[in-house]
């Protein structure tokens, strides 16, 4: 069997009851960190008494079907920060381990999806997610703000995840990013006036609802997300202040 199981939001406290028995009957446990930054790997390990292995994301991506074996004939276990179905790489590893007839198990945690509704947003308001990516030489898409635009369009709010390479994005950088983009189109999606929310989800959450222009001042915690919001209902602007 292939089980994917949820880690939650920060540490090896956010798992579930149901997430940790499940990683106990694993004969082996693999986790992903390319994803998101997920800090108790170390206790997780001390808790369950069992060696985890991790993976990046080729190990997945390309190379996922050594994993996908060992699950024909073994309970295997992969870890995943947040809740494991919403990276598309762990869906598709489903549907491959189905065809070839891999009993498959999905065991469900906090994810930064839910967790942001602790701003006041409707959650149910919200529109297409984006990853604000670092630029690089030749690689600088302008897909975040195109996604910023068309919810804007729809008086959708805009989740934007901030990448992670050797070092976890900034708000900062990622409003930077957006700035440097709307400079090139000039087409008023995002400026320096304009209210974000930056949320920082960990033990205890930090929310901030500001101008960018002030936001650009100040350092955050990491890891955080940024929020464009869309048009405000009269609860969530109460919310907010």
């Amino acid at each position: 069997m292939l089980v994917l199981i949820g880690l939650g939001l920060y540490d090896e406290k956010d798992m579930t009851l149901r997430g940790l028995e499940t990683a106990k009957s694993c004969d082996s446990l693999y986790i992903e960190s390319y994803t998101s930054l997920w800090s108790g790997l170390k206790k997780l390990k001390e808790m369950l008494g069992k060696d985890i292995i991790e993976v990046k994301r080729s190990d997945l991506e390309e190379n996922g079907k050594r994993i996908l074996d060992e699950a024909k004939s073994k309970n295997v276990g992969i870890l995943i920060p947040g809740d494991p179905i919403v990276a598309t790489t762990h869906i598709t590893l489903l549907i491959e381990a189905r065809k070839m007839g891999i009993k498959t198990k999905v065991v469900h945690a906090p994810s930064i999806y839910s967790a942001v509704g602790e701003t006041g947003l409707f959650i149910y308001k919200f529109g297409k997610t984006t990853t604000i990516p670092f630029a690089e030489k030749g690689y600088e898409p302008e897909s975040p703000y195109d996604a910023i635009k068309e919810n804007r369009e729809r008086s959708l709010h805009t989740l934007c995840l901030l990448d992670i390479k050797e070092k976890l994005m900034t708000p900062k950088e990622g409003l930077q990013y957006l700035l440097k983009i709307e400079e090139k189109r000039k087409e008023n999606v995002i400026t320096p006036e304009d209210k974000v929310v930056i949320f920082v989800s960990r033990e205890k959450s930090f929310i901030t609802y500001d101008t960018i222009k002030n936001i650009m001042k100040k350092d955050f915690q990491t890891p955080a997300v940024l929020i464009i919001p869309g048009s405000l209902h009269s609860v969530e602007k109460e919310a907010l202040q």
